[in-house]
């Protein structure tokens, strides 16, 4: 397991899992953390490496279909 796992920003980091859902706080500090850190933290830029979205942003759907 890495250091900064993708997995935490995703399903347990306090302000990302609420920015996602709208909380207009969490979406601020994530904002302000953005440009303080030129990117944000290293969970969310891990996040965004492996699943190509921003850390306030919902995973897009996953299509069944596809092989």
């Amino acid at each position: 397991m890495s250091l900064f796992n993708p997995a935490f920003c995703e399903k347990h980091c306090p302000v990302c899992t609420r920015a996602r859902k709208g909380h207009w706080f969490a979406k601020m500090l994530q904002k302000v953390e953005s440009a303080v850190t030129f990117g944000g933290c290293p969970w969310g830029r891990a996040r965004r490496r492996k699943y190509g979205v921003r850390p306030d942003e919902p995973l897009p759907p996953q299509d069944i279909h596809k092989a």
